[in-house]
């Protein structure tokens, strides 16, 4: 939900300070304000999975669609970090400490849809988890997907993904119009980061 009497900070083009708005002041105007993104990854012998919700279908925005683990808005006097450990331990039910989440970049998200504005510049997060096991309220469903045919999908190489539990079982192949894609924050911020991450790996093995 968009709509809310939440504060949050407003900037200016400069990323300037310049005062505060509620949420549905913010969303509505399309007011510069900042949030973070997760982007959930697990590691195991095999491979690398990307963990993604699907978002409730009461969502005002996207309903049902596949998307990152976890966006956040911050509030006025939280940093990023502390916005998402606050976030992780209401949604996921897990524990997070600040020095589990790494940040990767930012970039500047866009939105107009009918009267939806979202002008944000987003700082984007990684969380590296061993286990995949918990519960979201507020959505769908938590799946995964092998990082690698995420890349193949994002770009276009493939029209479908595989799909999969949490505990590793085959849940469907999934098509474009099922995701909340966030090509350019991929492209510009988490792709270049993940590969020089698995450069840097191999190069030490």
């Amino acid at each position: 939900m968009f709509r809310g009497d939440d504060i949050l900070k407003i900037y200016d083009d400069d990323l300037n300070n310049i005062g505060r708005a509620t949420r549905e002041q913010v969303h509505t105007e399309g007011l510069l304000h900042q949030v973070a993104h997760v982007w959930m990854f697990q590691s195991t012998e095999k491979d690398t999975y990307l963990l993604l919700q699907q978002r409730s279908m009461n969502r005002e925005l996207y309903p049902g669609k596949y998307d990152l683990i976890q966006t956040t808005h911050c509030d006025p006097e939280e940093t990023y970090e502390e916005a998402i450990v606050h976030s992780m331990d209401y949604y996921l039910g897990s524990r997070m400490s600040q020095q589990d989440i790494i940040h990767v970049g930012s970039t500047h998200q866009r939105i107009d849809n009918e009267n939806y504005h979202d002008n944000a510049l987003v700082q984007v997060f990684a969380i590296f988890v061993s286990k995949a096991l918990f519960i979201m309220p507020d959505t769908e469903e938590i799946i995964k997907v092998r990082y690698r045919d995420f890349c193949r999908f994002v770009h276009g190489d493939t029209a479908a993904i595989n799909i999969y539990s949490l505990d590793d079982i085959f849940l469907k192949e999934s098509s474009l119009d099922e995701w909340w894609i966030r090509r350019d924050e991929f492209y510009d911020v988490m792709e270049p980061y993940i590969n020089n991450r698995i450069k840097e790996y191999k190069a030490g093995a």
